[in-house]
């Protein structure tokens, strides 16, 4: 795919503990080698959150890690159809092919980490959700393409900002989401009330979509420390005046922003910026 070989990705992040916590139980992981970027959002405190997060994290960067697609499957399908169709005849194109394994191997790591997060937590004596938890969020490219695959489980979240618009790609896995989707009548929930995370239930299934890549799409993962704390409008803000600068100091003043309104949580941004490679 020509077009797609030209798109690069890079690739920044920044975690701060907050104005209140003793402890960061939020985790992030950056693999370019990989095209995987995530966050994890770690619950239960004395239980080990930060423990939870951290083995999340590096569990699923280790399983997509030794993920190799064949070599087929990033065949340009435009080529095949010229060759004589043979991808219509099969039934899928090679992107379809990619785009299926892709997110196969994602299941199958998420599922990986909350087997080990439930086995830390039998270890440890506590019932079936108890003990200790995390969220995650990720996006991984898909390699030699332009699609990226993203995947949530719990209320980390990921938004895309293109043409100057923000857009949240995510959907919270909370109690209060589900009022709200349910129509919002009565009490609401509290907002930090899970039903969705990894080691709080022996089958965890992550939330897929996929997405295309556009030269200039701005991506950001973040904990909910900091959506807690500063409004979609004030992180679409800050994208805009903060448009071309490193994609480190962008998240910084994320984290920042978050901090200066209260920091009642621990805070992560994560960031991936799509270009154009010049020829």
């Amino acid at each position: 795919m020509t077009d797609a070989a030209k798109l690069r990705l890079e690739f920044a992040g920044s975690t701060d503990v907050g104005r209140s916590r003793s402890r960061n139980e939020d985790s992030f992981d950056i693999s370019p080698e990989s095209g995987l970027i995530l966050v994890c959002d770690g619950m239960g405190g004395h239980a080990g959150g930060d423990i939870a997060s951290r083995t999340a994290a590096q569990s699923i960067v280790d399983f997509i890690y030794e993920y190799e697609p064949d070599s087929d499957d990033m065949d340009d399908p435009d080529e095949d159809e010229e060759d004589g169709g043979d991808a219509t005849v099969s039934g899928a194109s090679p992107l379809d092919t990619a785009v299926g394994r892709s997110i196969s191997t994602i299941r199958a790591a998420v599922a990986l980490a909350n087997r080990k997060l439930i086995t830390l937590n039998q270890e440890r004596g506590y019932q079936e959700g108890r003990g200790m938890g995390t969220t995650v969020v990720g996006l991984w490219r898909i390699v030699d393409t332009d699609k990226v695959v993203i995947f949530h489980a719990g209320d980390s979240r990921l938004y895309r900002m293109r043409n100057g618009e923000l857009r949240q790609l995510t959907r919270d896995h909370s109690l209060y989401q589900a009022w709200v989707d349910s129509g919002g009548h009565g009490q609401p929930p509290q907002r930090n009330i899970i039903v969705r995370a990894l080691g709080t239930m022996r089958d965890v299934e992550p939330e897929v979509s996929l997405q295309g890549l556009v030269d200039g799409d701005l991506f950001i993962l973040c904990s909910d420390g900091l959506t807690s704390m500063v409004t979609d409008e004030d992180i679409a803000d800050t994208l805009r005046r903060e448009a071309d600068a490193p994609l480190e100091q962008i998240s910084q003043r994320l984290v920042a922003a978050a901090n200066e309104r209260g920091g009642f949580d621990n805070v992560t941004v994560v960031m991936a910026r799509c270009s154009a490679e010049q020829s």
